[in-house]
């Protein structure tokens, strides 16, 4: 692991007073007072980390400077079924899921990290049991991209993919449902932890995932313009889900990438 230097440590103590909103710490309420609920066509700003202050690994999900950045959750709705071995296995009771996200960057990074209450730790895939998964999605191009994998070759999406049972992230592209196909470059990497709580209904994956913001090769999303749509995906792999059986979000937010 890489330590942050005494530069860094002043950074992140200067950051720390620059951040109105301050996550809460882990616990068994599924309250959280400081976390703003965002929702469909909602804009969000990406927190900058300033230069010098390190993460002590790259992916780092329990470092303390995600305590000094804001917190936000969103809605999850289960996927509308796109094929009928869906549609047969889909939960018409499923009341959906909420997901807690950051945003951040620094001068060559890109970050995402996820966190999402979850009983059980499902890390394998086997006959009758399945993985927890989770994914970010951007739209390639703007919000008039369809948000359920891409509108079509013209207008597709960059997923960031992310599987518990290799606790690894594989960069993936779509132009609709169907098409998700694994992208030769493969520049986004993630680290991730469950936490358990005092109750079972506490226990929580957390995840990030990042990428450097100068990348090269098709279909990888750039960081460099004003504003890129973002949507997120979860597999509870104790229900079952797999493939399109998911909670997804129910439309983009746009997140606000012109802020310095």
């Amino acid at each position: 692991m890489t330590a942050i230097p005494l530069r860094g440590l002043a950074a992140v103590i200067y950051a720390a007073s620059a951040f109105a909103a301050v996550s809460p710490a882990f616990g068994d309420s599924i309250v959280e007072a400081n976390v703003k609920a965002l929702g469909p066509g909602d804009e969000v700003a990406v927190s900058r980390i300033p230069d010098g202050v390190y993460l002590r690994s790259v992916n780092d999900p329990d470092d303390m400077i995600w305590e000094r950045l804001p917190e936000y959750r969103t809605r999850l709705a289960p996927a509308p079924p796109v094929h009928e071995s869906v549609a047969l296995r889909l939960d018409e009771d499923d009341p959906g899921m909420d997901v807690y996200f950051s945003l951040a960057r620094t001068s060559e990074r890109f970050y995402v990290r996820l966190r999402w209450r979850d009983e059980t730790r499902d890390a394998a895939t086997l006959r009758d049991r399945f993985r927890d998964g989770a994914a970010v999605q951007f739209a390639i191009g703007d919000a008039e991209t369809s948000y359920i994998m891409g509108t079509g070759p013209d207008a597709p999406v960059n997923i960031w993919y992310w599987r518990s049972d290799a606790n690894s992230v594989e960069s993936l592209a779509a132009g609709g449902p169907g098409s998700t196909t694994r992208l030769d470059a493969q520049p986004v990497s993630g680290d991730s932890l469950y936490q358990t709580g005092e109750k079972p209904a506490a226990n929580q994956w957390v995840v990030v995932m990042s990428r450097p913001i100068d990348t090269e090769g098709a279909h990888q999303v750039s960081f460099d313009r004003a504003q890129v749509p973002i949507a997120f995906a979860l597999w509870q792999g104790k229900d079952g889900q797999r493939d399109g059986l998911k909670s997804v979000s129910e439309d983009w937010i746009l997140v606000n990438l012109a802020a310095r």
